[in-house]
């Protein structure tokens, strides 16, 4: 069992790098992560991959939205 539970983890990693190559929005890579047979912790491996795969300005931009959106962080200048 753990055999077929990494071979699949590699293919999931397989195709979320292949989406986010492809420029897929991230919420279609997001679905994929969501519906994939894998458990929790491994969703959110393939998750964190796919958001560092985002470039730094992408990432930055997005969890400063995150945190305005929460009223605790407010944007500078």
């Amino acid at each position: 069992m753990a055999m077929h539970d990494s071979a699949s983890l590699g293919y999931h990693q397989d195709v979320v790098e292949s989406m986010m190559r492809a420029s897929e929005p991230f919420g279609a890579v997001e679905d994929f992560i969501n519906d994939a047979q894998v458990n929790v912790n491994q969703k959110a491996a393939l998750w964190l991959l796919a958001w560092s795969l985002r470039s730094s300005v992408v990432q930055r931009r997005e969890a400063r939205q995150m945190l305005g959106a929460t009223g605790w962080w407010q944007a500078s200048g």
